[in-house]
């Protein structure tokens, strides 16, 4: 998928003008560097992650942005009926996972287990 010429924007919901910073951002999911546009709150709050965490804040950045796709698609798995449909939102949930090094995600691995296991009855 190419993205050259797109522009991509983080912002909070409900919120039209604010103050923004354009960051390089590595998605490690997918062997990726992307450059976005992020309200500077967003960073602030980043930046805090990465103090925790004792990380860089882009790559606090890069993880929470693996984290949300990897919740997006459990939710998915969640909501469809088709069993193999279920396995590849949760393959991909694990895939988004799989370049999370520094941030907790044992809870949502527990979740896209508990999936796999008592409702596809595989591991």
């Amino acid at each position: 998928m190419s993205t050259d010429g797109q522009d991509y924007v983080i912002a909070p919901w409900g919120v039209g003008e604010c103050e923004t910073t354009v960051v390089m951002v590595d998605l490690p999911s997918r062997d990726l560097a992307v450059q976005l546009e992020v309200p500077t709150d967003v960073l602030d709050r980043m930046a805090q992650l990465s103090d925790e965490h004792d990380i860089p804040v882009t790559q606090a950045l890069g993880e929470r942005l693996e984290i949300n796709r990897a919740r997006v698609s459990l939710c998915a798995a969640k909501s469809v009926d088709d069993v193999a449909a279920v396995q590849q939102h949760l393959t991909d949930a694990c895939e988004y996972l799989s370049g999370v090094e520094a941030l907790d995600t044992a809870d949502l691995e527990a979740d896209i287990d508990h999936l796999w296991t008592s409702e596809l009855g595989s591991e």
